[in-house]
Parts: C-alpha cells; structure tokens; sequence
C-alpha cells in the first residue's frame, strides 16, 4: 500500500513551539551587535580591533555552515538528525555568549585579542550547531508553499520579540548602575533563555523520520567503512557544489547579498549614529514630558529603535501573510526591497532634524518592509530545496541553508570590517565615551548609512526579476514528490 501523505499543515502550538529557536537565540545576538559599541566607546579600544575579531570569526562560522549541513543532512540517530546538533550546540552559544563580557581584567591589547577570538571562536561553532540544522527543519516540517510562508513568519515573530527583549541590555546596565555589570549580567539571562527556548524545541518538536531513500543511502555510506572519510569529502564537495550552481539558489542569494550588502554597509554604524547624533538618551521638550515612568524606558535611543524598527515587525507579520496568500513570493520580496531602499535613502535626511516623530515613522515603515526581506526568503529557499529534491532525487536541505548561511556570513564579515575600517579613515570617529564628534563625522556617517541601501536595492529588483519558482510550479513539484514517495513505498513492500 503507499504510504500516507505527508501532513501539509502546523498547528498554532507547532509553530509557536518552533518559534522559540528564533527567539532565543534573538537575545544573544542583540547583546552581541553591542560588543562593538562598549569595546570602543566604554573601553577605548579602536573600533578596526573589534571589527576584526567579529569579522575573522563570521568567516569561521561562515566555513563551517555548510559542513554542519551536510552533517546533519547525513546523520541517523534515534534522536534525529537535526536535534542533537542543536542540543549540544546551546550550550557551546551560551559558553560564547558569557565569555565575550567577562574578559579578565589587565590583558594587554594582544592578549585582549587572543581571549576575544577564542571566545567568538566557540560562540560561532554554537552558532552553526544550533541554526543550520534548525533553519533545515523548515521544508521537512512545512511541505507546501504557503504554509512554509507561514511558518516562517511565525519564526520571524519570534526574533523580533528576541530582538526586543534583548535591546534592554543598556536600560539594565542603567537600572543596574554599573554597565560593565549590567552587560555582563544581561548576557547570562540571555544565555540561560536561549538554552531553555532550544532545550522546549528539541523535547517537544517532533522531527520528520527519514524517507526509505534516505535510510537507503545512509546504509550504503556506512557499508562503505573503508573509504568513508574519502567519499564524505567528495560528498561534501558535491553537495555544496550542486547547491552553489543550482540557477534558482544562486539568482535568490544573489538578490538578497545585493540589498543586505548596502544595507550592511551602513548597519553596523546605527549604534554609533544613534548614540551621537540623538544622545544616549532623549531629552527633547517631548521625551522629557511623555517619555516618563514606564514609557522612561523609550529614553534609551537603541531600545527605542530596536522597538519600533524591528518590534513592531510583530504586527506586519498578519499583513504579509495575506498579501502572500495573493501574491507571489518574489512579488512580495521585491515590494520589500523597493521599500527598504527607500527607506534608508530618508534616513539621510531623517537624521539631519533630529525629530522625534520623524525617527518613529522612519522606523515603521523599515519594520514593514524589512518583514518581506525576512520572512520571503527563507520561504523560497525551502522551495529551491524541494525542487532540488524532485530534479535530483535526494533531499539536502541542511547543504542548502547552510551554503546560504555560508555566504550569507561572508557578506556580513565584510560589512563588519568595511566599518570598522570607515569609522577609522572615513568617518574619523574618535573613541572614548566623553569624546565629542564633529558635524562632519555625523555628516558622513549618515551618507555611509543612507547612500549604499538605496542603490543596491534597485539592482537587487533586476536580479529577482530571474526567480521562476512560483506557486503553480512548486505545486507540481510537490505533486511529483507524493507520487515518487508512493512508489518507492509500494516498491518496498
């Protein structure tokens, strides 16, 4: 007899459970965007040092995503082949996280250095543990096209709310009155949550069994002792070479690298930009009368942009689903895109007034549009992998999130030294937290920040244009897989 179909629908409990991963590991990484802030600005260490360190070691964690890939992808155990990897994984994220803010005291520079890649060296391979084999749980868990949409959305709901709780490191370290501590102390709460989020994921998300095939193909790997590290090389190299000239993987990537490069660009300056340009804290006529008790904590200028900008992401979420529900994936992406780009391009004249309403609004919008840039993406590369399924035969979901993490990441290595870099010899920022920057170095932070986004998003349009994989292919995709699964079931028996 075939085996039954697949279930091609979650539950709100299923993906809220699910949910959980984004938003544990939301709270480190806020906490960690931070590092280069109190390095340099707390601690007086030059910005390019920093910028370094994070830089080397998101290439390090870039190199291992597709390995980590593959591994899961290739991995039979009782427990599954994705859950083990994010258990263990966990805890090396919070060993990393904790490590990082408790750098002891009296290291020269270079001792500093080595303590500081050492730490970003252990939190990357948690890194890669925990989100690779997690992001891959997305086309196994969701097999059909709107409901990976959906998921999706619920995942990026959960790293805006991590986002947000984590943007209170700096409100706690005030409140605490020792910001060293509050860090410190921050960074060890966001560890612990994590940990938990992941710990809920792992004992109550059932992951999908294997198919005949792939048990299959595992068999035959392991009879295969003599030359097994040989053919797993070979095998690692052939899957990340398939997924690198697969012509839909390479168009969605590039059209993401495109806008997230001028985007990056910039990004990792708005700390820096935020706290100079609008002050640590507000204090306008407006923030000074309505800003108070517990509205005081919107005071906090990066709260108040992660808040806005990024929180209330949570309610755009609904509305995308529906538009997603009538459009196109791609038509959705670039309707974001478009929105990004134009959005950024403001910020160059959003900054000059420093206007209170204007920055809120600039946020909205960014939250509205950036809610496409995140949760179409992921969607569509669930289907690259189901349509690299049905063209191959063989499921490599783990090679296809994590060629893309690996990528991904390189850009973002890049982003970070390329500011580092501008902040030192462009920009000329002064370090130090009683420094004063002058008009020009405001002024040229804002072109670095607005200009780059701006233009790389209309290139990004022109590339997306290339995308083909719509809702009625991926339907005869899907169609094509039950049959082939029926057959290989009946096969069997």
């Amino acid at each position: 007899m075939p085996s039954a179909p697949r279930q091609e629908s979650l539950t709100p409990i299923q993906r809220a459970l699910f949910s959980l991963g984004t938003f544990g590991s939301a709270g480190p990484n806020t906490i960690v965007v931070q590092l280069q802030l109190y390095f340099t600005k707390y601690l007086g260490y030059p910005a390019s040092v920093i910028s370094n360190v994070r830089g080397f070691s998101i290439i390090f964690d870039a190199v291992t995503d597709p390995l980590m890939g593959y591994i899961s992808d290739h991995t039979e155990s009782r427990f599954g082949r994705r859950m083990p990897y994010i258990a263990i994984g966990a805890l090396f994220y919070a060993v990393g996280v904790i490590g990082m803010w408790f750098a002891p005291a009296g290291l020269s520079l270079w001792q500093f250095y080595l303590f500081l890649i050492a730490m970003q060296v252990i939190f990357t391979i948690g890194v890669t543990m925990t989100s690779v084999p997690y992001y891959a749980l997305i086309p196994e868990l969701a097999r059909e096209y709107r409901v990976r949409t959906t998921l999706v959305s619920w995942m990026q709901a959960g790293t805006y709310l991590g986002t947000t709780w984590g943007a209170l490191v700096r409100r706690y370290g005030e409140w605490r009155g020792d910001e060293i501590r509050g860090f410190q102390e921050f960074a060890v709460l966001c560890s612990i949550v994590m940990i938990a989020s992941y710990a809920v994921i792992v004992l109550f998300v059932k992951e999908p069994p294997l198919s005949a095939e792939q048990h299959a193909l595992l068999a035959a790997r392991r009879r295969d002792a003599r030359a097994y590290l040989t053919k797993h090389i070979r095998g690692l190299g052939h899957s990340l070479g398939f997924a690198l000239r697969d012509r839909h993987f390479l168009t969605l990537f590039l059209t993401v690298f495109t806008y997230q490069a001028g985007v990056l660009a910039g990004l990792w300056m708005y700390t820096f930009l935020l706290d100079d340009w609008f002050g640590k804290t507000w204090n306008t006529p407006f923030a000074q009368q309505y800003l108070t008790g517990p509205l005081s904590v919107f005071r906090d200028a990066f709260f108040l942009y992660i808040f806005f900008a990024i929180g209330f992401g949570v309610f755009c979420l609904p509305v995308w689903n529906w538009i997603g529900k009538h459009l196109e994936k791609r038509t959705c992406l670039l309707i974001g895109i478009l929105g990004i780009g134009l959005t950024y391009g403001s910020s160059f004249w959003l900054f000059a007034p420093k206007s209170f309403p204007l920055l809120i609004l600039y946020c909205l919008f960014q939250a509205f549009f950036y809610c496409a840039a995140n949760i179409f993406p992921a969607s569509m590369l669930a289907d690259i992998a189901t349509h690299s399924e049905w063209q191959r035969g063989e499921a490599n979901e783990g090679m296809f999130y994590g060629a893309n993490s690996f990528l991904m990441k390189l850009y973002n290595a890049a982003a970070i030294f390329w500011t580092g870099f501008a902040l030192d010899h462009i920009v000329h920022y002064r370090p130090g937290e009683d420094a004063v920057q002058t008009a020009e170095t405001l002024f040229r932070m804002r072109v670095l920040y607005a200009a780059p986004a701006t233009v790389a998003a209309l290139f990004a349009v022109f590339i997306l244009l290339r995308y083909d994989l719509g809702r009625q292919k991926m339907a005869e995709v899907a169609e094509a897989l039950r049959r082939r699964s029926e057959e290989s079931a009946g096969s069997d028996e």
